[in-house]
C-alpha cells in the first residue's frame, strides 16, 4: 500500500481516528463530515503516468477519492484499473505525476508502507492461506505475542477470541469455529473474513478487486452489504468490477478507465447504469461526443 509520506503528521480525525469500536459498528457520514471530505480528498492522484518499458500503462490519470465514499472503478480488461490500484497499494512506482495521501505527498512506494497507512486490498483469489485456521489468517502478518519467562510465544487465546467476534459479526455460520481451516469456508465466507480483518485493524481505505467473482447470489449480496457498511463507517471503499449494473446500485461515483486513461468520472445520480455501460462500450469516443 502507500508509502513513505513527506512531512508526516499525526492524524487527528473524528470518526476516522484509530480507536476501539464495537464490531459491526456503523455510523452514517454526516453532511458536515462529507463537506470536510469533499474539501480534502483522502487519496489524490495528479497527472499520473506509468511506463513498463515502452508500454504506456497509465496516461495522465487524475482522480480524487474521499473518505466515506464508495467509488466504482470499472472498464474492460486492460483498461488500467488494476494498474492504478497497484500504484495506490505501493506495488508500482509511477513514472510521472503525484499521489497524495491525506494531503501529504507520497515519496516512496512499497506495499508494507501502504499497509501501515491503512490501505487494505481484498481480492477474490488471494489473501488467505487455506491450510491455516481462521484465527491465524485473521492475524496473518500481525500476530499478537505474549512472553512466558521472557520467551515470546504466539498469543493463540487472543487470536481465537477476536477472530471469533469478527466471524460472528460478519455473518459466518454458527458452526464455523476460529480454529477451522480456511479451506472449509465458502467463497462468500472467505470474503467476510477479509473484510472483517480490514475493519478490525482500523484501515482507512479498502480496495475490493472483483470481490464477488464466482460467488453465489446470496454471497454476492452479503459482500455488497458489507461494502456499503464499510462506507457508512467512514472508510473509503474502491470497488473494482466489470459489472456496471451491480456497482451502480452500490457506488456514490463511478470512474471509468480505457486503455490506461480515465475517460469518465460521474456520480451515480447523474448517469444511469445504461449510460455508463455505453461509455465503456464506446470508449472515449462517446465522452468526446457528449462533451462537444
Amino acid at each position: 500500500m502507500v508509502h513513505h509520506i513527506r512531512r508526516r503528521r499525526a492524524y487527528c480525525g473524528d470518526h476516522l481516528q484509530s480507536k476501539t469500536r464495537p464490531l459491526g459498528w456503523t455510523q452514517r457520514v454526516t453532511r458536515e463530515e462529507q463537506t470536510m471530505s469533499d474539501a480534502h480528498p483522502l487519496i489524490q492522484v495528479k497527472n499520473l503516468d506509468l511506463y513498463f518499458g515502452s508500454f504506456h500503462a497509465l496516461k495522465d490519470v487524475s482522480v480524487d477519492f474521499h473518505a466515506g465514499e464508495l467509488v466504482g472503478l470499472v472498464g474492460d480488461n486492460g483498461a488500467g484499473k488494476t494498474t492504478l490500484i497497484r500504484v495506490l497499494c505501493g506495488i508500482h512506482k509511477p513514472s510521472k505525476g503525484e499521489v497524495y495521501f491525506d494531503g501529504e505527498l507520497v515519496t516512496e512506494f512499497h506495499p508494507k508502507l501502504a499497509i501501515d497507512q491503512g490501505i487494505e486490498t481484498i481480492q477474490q483469489s488471494v489473501g488467505l492461506c487455506d491450510n491455516l485456521s481462521i484465527a491465524r489468517n485473521f492475524y496473518l502478518g500481525r500476530e499478537p505475542m505474549k512472553k512466558i519467562v521472557g520467551i515470546p510465544f504466539l498469543d493463540f487465546k487472543q487470536m481465537r477470541s477476536m477472530s471469533t467476534k469478527v466471524i460472528r459479526a460478519f455473518g459466518l455460520r454458527d458452526n464455523v469455529s476460529a480454529d477451522d481451516e480456511v479451506e472449509r469456508l465458502s467463497g462468500g465466507e472467505r470474503q467476510s473474513v477479509k473484510i472483517g480483518r480490514a475493519v478490525e485493524f482500523k484501515n482507512r481505505v479498502v480496495i475490493m478487486d472483483e470481490p464477488t467473482n464466482h460467488l453465489s447470489v446470496r454471497e454476492r449480496e452479503h459482500v455488497n452489504e458489507l461494502a456499503v457498511q464499510l462506507k457508512e463507517q467512514g472508510l473509503l471503499v474502491i470497488y473494482i468490477t466489470h459489472d456496471i449494473f451491480q456497482v451502480h446500485k452500490l457506488a456514490d461515483r463511478v470512474v471509468i478507465m480505457e486503455n490506461g486513461e480515465k475517460i469518465e468520472d460521474a456520480s451515480t445520480d447523474s448517469m444511469t447504469a445504461e449510460q455508463l455501460e455505453e461509455v465503456i462500450r464506446q470508449g472515449g469516443r462517446l465522452v468526446e461526443k457528449m462533451g462537444s
